[in-house]
């Protein structure tokens, strides 16, 4: 009698209520970019990065070839396209590069990081279009893993900053003629490896930041600045358990640079807020795509507020996550389509439409593929609408 009860005061809430109304379907973001080119490189491509080596005002690409200790030069054409690759021989198992003006000329070097030598190596851009390597062979010390530039000592000539894997960094002023100091040892509270250099407290002068992993103190550590060359050391931030690169982003439209970093392994990001006093808050950790490998930060959708991509290196795709201007980003994250074992990327308008793309290395095919976003919309994410003030009428 209790069942019979029960199933006709359900029917009579159903006749009354109606069917439950449907989950809000989530607005599905279409791909926001397409594989437009794809270039031959050396073995084994992994770092890359873009600047405009010969100053004609389109972006180029070099790349860090590890399999077989070289790392190639693509001249922009301006089109989305690039001249056949210029190969450089390197050290052994070159894992990292930057570009800086070494010798004072007017144009960017590279400064090539070699892991198997612990050895960096300098090659002077020849102003034709071709880089000269110099004769001093840098030795930071045990095992280097990164590396960034900047003007640390304000004398105007472009220094290196150096991680070594297990215990510190080291900091190399330049010289200004394409040679550098002995290294300078800087102790850290963790086991460094990304690394990026940015004005993170605004006083004018570049500071440093770590994401430091492995098995001691894990998060991200920031040498403050004093523009003479020292350095004055922060504690830890929270920044993911076992964050293995760092990206600089302006995640909540504050004008202060925050901090976005993966923890491979664990297949995960964690976005640091900065405060603004020389402290970090961070937030909970998000996902976007397994084995995420490199990360970096661009307006993809125009919106005004800065996005991420993501090289997902075991599921051959890029993960675009955008950004809601409140350091937090949309998800699922929007996958795009590469070759295989994604690793570094770079951000460039490769093909003059005044919109970014992304150029990718892919490891296990030896090729460069572009993503262009020409001729495509710009989607925008489904964000919250804005509330009206109280006691606000329409218009």
């Amino acid at each position: 009698m209790k069942r019979h009860y029960s199933i006709i005061v359900f029917l009579m809430v159903f006749v009354l209520l109606g069917c439950p109304p449907p989950p809000k379907a989530r607005k599905k973001m279409p791909r926001i970019f397409g594989l437009s080119y794809s270039m031959e490189t050396g073995k084994e491509p992994s770092f890359l990065i873009a600047d405009d080596f010969n100053r004609d005002k389109i972006p180029d690409l070099v790349v860090v070839n590890s399999g077989d200790h070289s790392f190639s030069f693509y001249k922009g054409m301006g089109d989305g396209t690039f001249k056949d690759q210029l190969v450089y021989q390197t050290g052994r198992d070159p894992i990292c590069l930057v570009a800086g003006d070494y010798n004072d000329d007017g144009y960017q070097d590279i400064a090539v990081l070699n892991y198997a030598d612990q050895s960096i190596e300098i090659f002077l851009n020849t102003m034709m279009g071709s880089f000269q390597k110099t004769r001093q062979m840098l030795q930071p010390g045990k095992i280097p893993i990164n590396m960034s530039s900047g003007d640390f000592n304000a004398d105007g000539k472009a220094d290196l900053i150096v991680t070594m894997r297990f215990s510190n960094v080291v900091v190399m002023l330049g010289q200004g003629n394409g040679f550098f100091d002995a290294p300078q040892s800087i102790p850290v509270k963790g086991q460094p490896t990304g690394v990026v250099v940015g004005d993170y407290n605004k006083d004018g002068v570049p500071d440093i930041a770590m994401a430091l992993a492995g098995n001691g103190r894990t998060g991200v550590q920031i040498l403050w600045g004093k523009g003479d060359g020292t350095f004055e050391s922060s504690d830890v931030f929270k920044g993911g358990k076992q964050p293995l690169t760092i990206v600089s982003i302006d995640v909540n439209n504050d004008g202060l640079k925050d901090f976005v970093t993966s923890s491979n392994s664990l297949h995960a990001l964690t976005t640091l807020i900065n405060k603004g006093d020389k402290t970090f808050d961070s937030l909970k950790d998000f996902a976007s795509g397994n084995f995420p490998k490199f990360v970096v930060a661009a307006d993809f959708t125009g919106d005004g507020f800065e996005d991420i991509a993501v090289s997902n290196s075991t599921d051959d795709v890029i993960s675009v996550s955008l950004g809601r201007g409140d350091g937090t980003f949309t998800y699922p994250p929007i996958y795009h389509t590469v070759d295989d074992y994604p690793q570094g990327m770079a951000v460039a308008d490769f093909n003059g439409d005044g919109l970014p793309d992304i150029a990718i290395s892919c490891r296990d095919k030896n090729l460069i593929d572009i993503l262009s976003k020409k001729n495509m919309i710009n989607p925008k994410p489904d964000l919250p609408e804005p509330k009206s003030p109280l006691g606000a009428g329409p218009a």
